[in-house]
């Protein structure tokens, strides 16, 4: 009889789990710990010697997985604020286009930091991803209220709450999207890159094309929100750069394109 093939996710994935001689009269519980000791030091190997992981990495799918999880994230969000709240709101985060930069962000790291792990417990891909997300969290509301006085969200009174950067209930949220990352995405990603010839005269024009668009596209936005915080705070325009922001991007239109965001100015 063949053996029964093992699942991704499973703690049989990377061998056999069968306990040693003498191990059937142990307790349940111990061979569960036997087995998760055993995992655990599967990833201490993973991390300690290199592992090429489960998609191959390079700059070509990395970008192309910033800006799909920049779009697609900000089209998420969006029909979650609509179904739960009412009414669409513009929840963008750069002053041109369909794109949510801190989920093209999420994506990248998320892959960066999972991809080795598609062969491991579902437990321990849950666990890193709540912690790589709330991390990411923590760092983008600390970097926008830092350099721009700028708050997009705060948790504060909630449980779990971090400085009101994060809290319990997102990093669940992260977690279980590490997981939908690792078990669903990522496989669809690596099949249709399969079909993809990154080397392609073509592929790499429309690459280094939308790589230069969406550098300015950031630069502009980075300058804009400081521009704006300036405003908050009283600073008069006196250098072309300022007059040029306040007439082309002004708080009108920056409120309008990213309504769950307040600059209130670095004081």
């Amino acid at each position: 009889m063949e053996k029964e093939s093992k699942n991704p996710g499973s703690l049989e994935a990377e061998g056999d789990s069968s306990a040693p001689s003498g191990a059937a009269s142990a307790r349940p519980g111990d061979a569960e710990g036997y087995g998760l000791l055993r995992e655990v030091k599967q990833e201490v190997k993973a991390q300690v010697f290199h592992n090429a992981g489960y998609l191959r990495l390079d700059f070509f799918t990395l970008f192309w997985l910033f800006l799909g999880g920049s779009v697609f994230g900000l089209v998420v969000e969006t029909a979650f604020h609509a179904i739960v709240y009412g009414g669409l709101e513009s929840r963008a985060g750069l002053v041109w286009g369909p794109f949510s930069p801190i989920y093209g962000v999420g994506a990248v790291a998320l892959t960066l930091f999972l991809n080795r792990f598609y062969h491991s417990h579902n437990l321990v891909i849950f666990l890193v991803a709540m912690v790589v997300g709330s991390a990411l969290e923590y760092v983008t509301s600390w970097g926008m209220e830092f350099f721009w006085g700028a708050i997009a969200w705060d948790y504060t009174g909630t449980f779990g709450s971090i400085n009101g950067r994060t809290n319990f209930a997102f990093g669940m949220m992260w977690g279980l999207l590490g997981l939908v990352w690792v078990r669903v995405i990522l496989p669809f990603v690596k099949q249709v890159f399969s079909h993809v010839n990154a080397k392609n005269a073509l592929v790499r024009a429309v690459t280094a094309v939308m790589t230069v668009l969406l550098a300015i596209d950031v630069v502009v936005t980075v300058l804009a929100l400081d521009r704006e915080g300036q405003r908050a705070v009283g600073i008069p325009a006196t250098t072309w750069e300022q007059r040029f922001f306040d007439e082309h991007f002004p708080d009108s239109f920056l409120q309008s394109r990213m309504q769950n965001m307040s600059v209130y100015g670095k004081k």
